[in-house]
């Protein structure tokens, strides 16, 4: 009730002054939390709205209540991902959280984060770079599944309730030798670090190795998105 009452007496306010709201619909169902998106969209376009959250899934629902319509361009948002560190926090980004990242961002990380960190193999720091080999292997796999999430995403999006039928078209790009080549490529991830006897010493793989996965990864991706840009 709170919620609905400032939002009426905003419009008719004579005033463009900017808005905070924190974490607005941390008590509201689904019906509600769909409506007060919406109308902070809206009331974006004649004001600045700050909104504080920690609730992934309504920060998904805003994303997608901003995207573009037949009625009116996107709205664009800013974020500011406030974060805590070892003995501080404060710490702010302007970028998405992680996990709802977009996998082209994605990519572009892992890919500077392998040029910051390969210097571990080039100096025969192994155990550096077993660890950094982990690492890469944990958020390779992590990318192709966002990658899947993104080719089907014309349907249907994580976190999303609603299933876009119209979308359904633009799935007809996919073909058996893409799912194929997914999980080829998964499955190589899986296997960069794996468990062996301590004896076979088996070669840790080279950044070259990584570097290989990522672009595989990107190929992918733009295999899919590309065609299914063109499809209307």
């Amino acid at each position: 009730m709170a919620l609905a009452a400032f939002l009426a007496e905003q419009s008719i306010l004579d005033t463009s002054s900017g808005i905070v709201f924190d974490d607005p619909v941390s008590s509201l169902d689904h019906i509600h939390r769909d409506r007060v998106a919406e109308r902070l969209a809206t009331e974006s376009l004649n004001r600045q709205v700050v909104i504080f959250t920690h609730d992934i899934a309504f920060l998904v629902l805003l994303e997608e209540t901003c995207r573009e319509t037949r009625d009116r361009a996107a709205i664009p948002i800013a974020y500011r991902v406030v974060s805590r560190g070892a003995d501080a926090a404060g710490f702010c980004n302007t970028e998405s959280p992680a996990n709802v990242l977009p996998v082209d961002k994605v990519i572009k990380q892992m890919q500077k984060h392998l040029t910051n960190v390969k210097i571990c193999h080039e100096r025969g720091e192994q155990a550096n770079w077993r660890r950094k080999v982990g690492s890469f292997q944990k958020e390779l796999r992590e990318a192709w599944e966002r990658a899947v999430e993104d080719a089907v995403s014309p349907v249907i999006k994580r976190m999303a309730k609603k299933v876009q039928t119209d979308g359904l078209i633009r799935l007809t790009v996919l073909h058996e030798k893409d799912c194929l080549d997914m999980r080829e490529a998964y499955g190589r991830c899986s296997q960069l670090l794996h468990s062996q006897p301590g004896e076979l010493n088996p070669r840790l793989p080279t950044p070259t190795d990584i570097e290989t996965e990522i672009t595989a990864l990107e190929t992918w991706v733009h295999s899919i998105r590309d065609p299914q840009s063109n499809v209307s």
